[in-house]
């Protein structure tokens, strides 16, 4: 079963657990990445939302190297 928006706080959490911590705000967005070996690109996505769209979910996992998959076994639990 693939995913639709899920939960700001979901996604939050999901980052926590690869190690992830959130760096600054920027103008709305979180900016997220490891604190020992910077991401090319941070993790990037509004903190205002209740729920972040699908788009934002697939170009954070394709930074993070996480397929889709993986993801939804995740979420499964």
């Amino acid at each position: 079963m693939g995913i639709k928006q899920i939960p700001l706080k979901t996604f939050k959490k999901f980052l926590k657990q690869q190690g992830l911590k959130h760096i600054r705000n920027n103008r709305g967005h979180e900016i997220w990445d490891y604190p020992e070996k910077p991401l090319p690109r941070p993790i990037t996505f509004q903190g205002g939302y209740k729920e972040i769209p699908l788009t934002h979910i697939h170009t954070n996992l394709r930074t993070l190297g996480i397929s889709h998959e993986e993801f939804v076994k995740w979420m499964n639990g």
